[in-house]
């Protein structure tokens, strides 16, 4: 069954709710990464780094979560929720939705959303600040084709009301 307008159009604020967030985000995370370029980062600064990140996907998963719920997409296998509402986001749905993500963005994303899992749930664990380098030169390379991407998705469906 096809959305109606009204979900369509909620849907669509939900994204640019999100996109803001990612926006203002990524603000605060552009000063912090300078924190990384001692050869021993404060605790802070690594710490500070992780938390923006782990936020930034929180608010992708949020609109990955609202697609799901709107087009009737559901999740049916909860010990990998996580991983299969990313899993959807690339499929092209016929006669329901079109992928909301490009595959190349597929790598990236699967690694944010391990390091995401990993930051929230470990507690006893370390940051390494090298991978965190690299997850931020990657979440760099990624943010506009992966907001473009959300914009897209977007545009397409004020598009359909």
């Amino acid at each position: 069954m096809k959305p109606d307008p009204p979900q369509l159009a909620t849907l669509s604020a939900m994204i640019t709710r999100n996109l803001e967030a990612i926006e203002r985000l990524n603000e605060e995370l552009t000063p912090l990464v300078t924190g990384l370029d001692v050869p021993t980062p404060a605790f802070r600064d690594v710490a500070a780094i992780a938390y923006v990140l782990h936020n930034i996907y929180g608010a992708l998963e949020n609109v990955f979560e609202q697609v799901s719920r709107t087009f009737e997409n559901h999740i049916t296998d909860p010990a990998q929720w996580h991983r299969e509402l990313l899993t959807k986001m690339f499929l092209d749905i016929p006669k329901v939705r079109p992928a909301v993500l490009p595959p190349s963005l597929r790598g990236f994303l699967n690694d944010l959303r391990g390091f995401r899992h990993i930051f929230r749930h470990a507690y006893e664990f370390e940051l390494d600040a090298e991978k965190l380098k690299l997850l931020v030169r990657d979440w760099n390379e990624s943010r506009t084709p992966l907001l473009l991407a959300l914009s897209s998705f977007r545009d397409n469906l004020l598009s359909e009301i």
